[in-house]
């Protein structure tokens, strides 16, 4: 019987579970869909490094699906208070009919579990369905086939399906519990006269209003001056006090608005008693003064999910970017010699008899890899060859070349240039030295232009977006820099890679004619660029320099690292799609939970005061000026977290574009329109239930 009776209440009230259900069915489908990513390794003909990538995304999304578990917890929650406060008096009636509260207890828990039920059908119909299409956006970013059987591609994942089944089914019933003991320990009084109830203002004070809004705005500043001015590479005072000082001030913000816009409307008297705005603005300003608390909560996670979106796509669009002028070579053999630091100096590497090896035959790369090939049986060093070029990058001990040198020759500071993409310790980072001929050797390789030089004459050569910009007014002003005692004119700035590698982080190479090279400088780092003819050809020699790099004989090259192309694709491909990912699943699943709560506190705010609409009306006012007077009101409300997120946001985006440039330029322009109007549609999509919803109510 009060099963029935659940059952007919929820058909009967399906318009009130409308945002509730549809935000579930939402969360439902993201959450499967993203925790059953790894069962398309089964259908991609994957490689093996992205089979490794794979490996990671999933274990990342089930790292981040945690985070997302208490965040549907919440929202979850907080909609069946809305749906109970709704009801209330509804409850109170089956009381005074004589209904025992533990019989009102089993229906409001009944009709928790028939909701729950419902929306997780459905949500995992729709997360099959979006499952689907990530297979194929999936098979697109990877660039791998689809092992399809009939022209079709089915994904499914028992694992998420249990994952998600258990998880909600866990929230719905906590939701069902804490439902119940809402009813369980409400006043019958209460219960029958919940609807008259309404907020009233805290701060009514306009001086201090007025006060606490333009400290607020003070505390936000100071926050977004320490993050510019510190950036994020690296944790510190200054970013600990930026981001406590953005959260107090966006707590403020709030607290202080609705009493400052209340009073500042009501020196404006013409515009304060205009049609119903005086009725708007008391509304509006009640329900933020109450909910001050949620609407900063509001705020810092769209500020975060805007953020994360932006940037996680950025990155993407980097790494992307940056790959085909990161891969000049089909590979590229690096053999680490030693280390420089600003506190030690050159510390040469304990390599062994490796590192006697390499200097018995003279330090050349080409010369002892293919010995090292053939001592370990891997193949034909030569077969698999089309051209090679060695490249050696050199210190010298006793008076080696760093960033403040060049800084004190030229007059510029890089921290100009780099912003926050740099920490305080970079002035000690070491600028290369590397002979002509080898440079050339490797250019001609690569099919560029050969450097040609003057016996006082040497070119700057950095990869990476951190430096370039410094090092090329570094050239117009035409710096000269002391290379080993020899005063060498900077003649011209080169932005190419000088080997294959996943990221480009070359901060700084001065090529010098052979001559000039000081007499001390030692090999800090060797690479080998190799050129092969056909794929074929390049994985080959990735096997053969695998095999040298694992191989215990003394009598090899000692290998530090080998990257051909397809491993550099791979991996940034891989990352790339991990990083997007990351920051699709977080970013949506935030907006929605961000957009659900500001539609249930207008919902309950509506449902509150229906009656007070009913007697605005009954005064004479129009049903579109009514109309108007909500819409008002339901915009505001969704307007203001989401500007203040885009303020936070547009600093924080500032400055993750400057780390960004660890690995590549990042446009944020373009992205962050798309990110907006992808933000926007899942705004106004709620913001339009939201009102029709709450016209209804106060119609009804």
């Amino acid at each position: 019987m009060l099963a029935r009776l659940a059952l007919g209440n929820v058909r009967k009230s399906l318009r009130d579970f409308g945002v509730y259900f549809l935000t579930v069915v939402l969360g439902v489908a993201v959450f499967y869909a993203f925790n059953s990513m790894t069962a398309q390794q089964g259908v991609l003909a994957l490689s093996e490094t992205q089979d490794r990538m794979f490996d990671l995304l999933g274990m990342v999304v089930g790292g981040v699906s945690v985070f997302i578990a208490f965040v549907l917890v919440f929202l979850v929650v907080y909609a069946n208070r809305f749906l109970v406060r709704r009801r209330k008096k509804e409850f109170g009636l089956y009381l005074v009919l004589g209904m025992r509260t533990s019989d009102v207890v089993r229906i409001v828990a009944w009709e928790s579990l028939v909701v729950g039920a419902a929306s997780l059908a459905v949500g995992l119909v729709v997360g099959l369905g979006l499952s689907q299409l990530l297979l194929w956006v999936t098979s697109a970013l990877f660039e791998a086939d689809v092992a399809q059987a009939a022209g079709f591609a089915f994904v499914f994942s028992p694992g998420a399906l249990g994952q998600t089944v258990a998880v909600f089914a866990a929230i719905f019933v906590l939701a069902a519990v804490v439902n119940a003991r809402t009813v369980s320990r409400a006043r019958l009084v209460d219960l029958l006269h919940a609807e008259s109830r309404h907020e009233e203002l805290r701060l009514r004070n306009l001086p201090l209003s007025f006060v606490l809004f333009l400290a607020s705005l003070a505390l936000i500043g100071t926050a977004y001056r320490l993050l510019l001015e510190n950036g994020l590479l690296e944790p510190s005072p200054e970013f600990a006090a930026a981001t406590a000082l953005v959260c107090v001030g966006t707590v403020l913000f709030f607290y202080a608005l609705s009493g400052f816009l209340l009073r500042l409307a009501q020196t404006v008297r013409p515009l304060y008693l205009r049609g119903l705005n005086m009725f708007t603005l008391r509304q509006l300003s009640a329900r933020v003064n109450t909910t001050f608390a949620s609407l900063s909560v509001v705020c810092l996670v769209l500020f975060l999910a805007i953020t994360s979106v932006c940037g996680g796509i950025g990155i993407r669009n980097t790494l992307e970017g940056s790959l085909e002028k990161s891969t000049p070579y089909s590979a590229s053999v690096t053999t680490n010699f030693g280390t420089y630091t600003s506190g030690s100096g050159y510390e040469p590497a304990a390599l062994g008899p490796f590192g006697e090896y390499a200097q018995g035959v003279g330090f050349d790369m080409v010369e002892g890899m293919r010995h090292s090939v053939e001592a370990v049986g891997a193949g034909d060093f030569d077969a698999v060859v089309a051209g090679a070029a060695q490249v050696d990058l050199l210190v010298d001990p006793a008076d080696g070349l760093v960033m403040d040198d060049v800084e004190q020759a030229s007059g510029l500071s890089l921290a100009d240039f780099a912003g926050a993409s740099v920490n305080g310790g970079y002035g000690a980072y070491p600028v290369y030295v590397a002979r002509l001929s080898q440079v050339n050797a490797a250019r001609e390789l690569a099919g560029l232009e050969p450097f040609v030089l003057g016996d006082d004459e040497c070119v700057v050569m950095s990869d990476s977006d951190i430096t370039s910009g410094f090092y090329r007014e570094v050239v117009e002003r035409g710096t000269v820099l002391a290379v080993g005692g020899t005063a060498l004119r900077v003649a011209a700035f080169s932005g190419d890679c000088l080997w294959t590698t996943p990221f480009p982080l070359n901060t700084g190479t001065v090529v010098v004619p052979d001559a000039a090279v000081p007499q001390g400088a030692v090999i800090l780092q060797s690479v080998l660029d190799v050129q092969c003819a056909t794929d074929a050809d390049e994985a080959a020699f990735g096997q053969m320099a695998e095999a040298v790099s694992d191989t215990d004989r003394a009598d090899t090259w000692p290998v530090s690292l080998v990257m051909t192309r397809t491993d550099v694709a791979d991996q940034s491909v891989g990352l790339s799609t991990v990083v997007a990912y990351l920051a699709i699943y977080l970013g949506f699943v935030l907006v929605i939970a961000c957009a659900a709560l500001l539609a249930i506190q207008q919902l309950s705010d509506a449902s509150d005061n229906a009656r007070r609409y009913g007697l605005v009306a009954k005064l004479g006012a129009p049903r579109p000026m009514i109309d108007g007077a909500l819409f008002a009101q339901v915009l505001v409300y969704f307007l203001f977290p989401l500007l203040l997120a885009v303020a936070h946001a547009c600093c924080a985006l500032v400055v993750v574009t400057d780390v960004v440039a660890v690995f590549g330029h990042l446009d944020i322009g373009a992205m962050a329109l798309a990110c907006a109007g992808a933000f926007l549609a899942v705004y106004g999509a709620y913001f339009l239930v939201t009102f029709l919803a709450a016209r209804r109510m106060i119609r009804e």
